[in-house]
């Protein structure tokens, strides 16, 4: 990695975080979506209730989940980090998860929703009590079959790894994960971070390169550790003096970079 970016990264990651923090209170005051505000909490090294914890409680529905599949997944394991005082809530949630699972294993969007890998994915890493032998062989013939496809999407592969690796699941395929992390290296672009695809037209954004990140991470052992250090030094370049990164969502791609650079950094020994 880069002298200049070796030595910044840990102020780039606290600056991500301040930035995210201080906007949780007016995300609260305007009634912005609950998914945003759990997601950012969950992820943050430095966490504030703020009532975050009444207002999720509050909105948590009769059936046990919240709005839809993802932000019942990070109000779930947002209050897994307030401790045992939630247990009741988690459980009920966990439960309405496992009422929505498809029949061939996956997670869609809502309970009406096809399986995708990406919601897939994030239950399986955030919430492992859901880990089950349908959902882990849907999310590997999903992605062995994407993985064959004319047009394969980097997060997807991100979402896969860090769902298997975090869970320490082997796939039935012995090569799937040194394919997939192949796959992923090949796929980053010039300047160090990722998109959905290698030249994309957007280019590389904060939210494909974070989750690609967590993903490569959760093979320390098998990861290349170049391709890390770059993705690490195009977060550093393409941080905003605000603290966030340019997305058209910015505080959903700045959570994900946020995350992808925490993890990274823990890789690379720095944190």
């Amino acid at each position: 990695m880069k002298q200049n970016c070796q030595s910044i990264a840990s102020s780039v990651l606290n600056k991500s975080e301040i930035a995210l923090l201080s906007n949780i209170p007016g995300m609260l005051k305007r009634q912005y979506s609950i998914t945003r505000v759990a997601r950012i909490s969950a992820l943050l090294r430095t966490r504030t209730r703020e009532d975050i914890d009444t207002i999720i409680i509050y909105a948590q529905k009769s059936d046990g989940g919240w709005s839809d599949t993802e932000e019942t997944i990070w109000c779930a394991k947002l209050l897994e980090a307030f401790g045992d005082e939630y247990t009741s809530q988690i459980n009920r949630a966990i439960s309405w998860l496992k009422s929505i699972q498809h029949p061939l294993g996956g997670w869609g969007l809502t309970s009406r929703d096809m399986p995708r890998i990406p919601a897939t994915g994030l239950a399986l890493t955030l919430l492992p009590q859901l880990a089950t032998e349908s959902a882990f062989m849907w999310l590997e013939k999903e992605w062995a079959k994407d993985l064959q496809a004319d047009v394969k999407l980097t997060y997807k592969g991100g979402f896969t790894l860090m769902a298997f690796g975090r869970n320490s699941v082997q796939p039935e395929n012995p090569n799937l994960i040194e394919q997939t992390l192949t796959y992923l290296s090949a796929e980053q672009n010039k300047d160090g971070g990722f998109g959905p695809w290698k030249n994309h037209p957007i280019g590389s954004d904060p939210w494909s390169t974070g989750i690609t990140l967590v993903g490569l991470t959760s093979y320390p052992k098998l990861a290349d550790r170049k391709v890390i250090e770059q993705a690490v030094e195009w977060l550093c370049d393409n941080q905003l003096p605000s603290g966030y990164w340019r997305y058209h969502f910015i505080d959903e791609g700045s959570a994900y970079a946020y995350w992808g650079l925490t993890e990274a950094l823990k890789y690379l020994g720095e944190l």
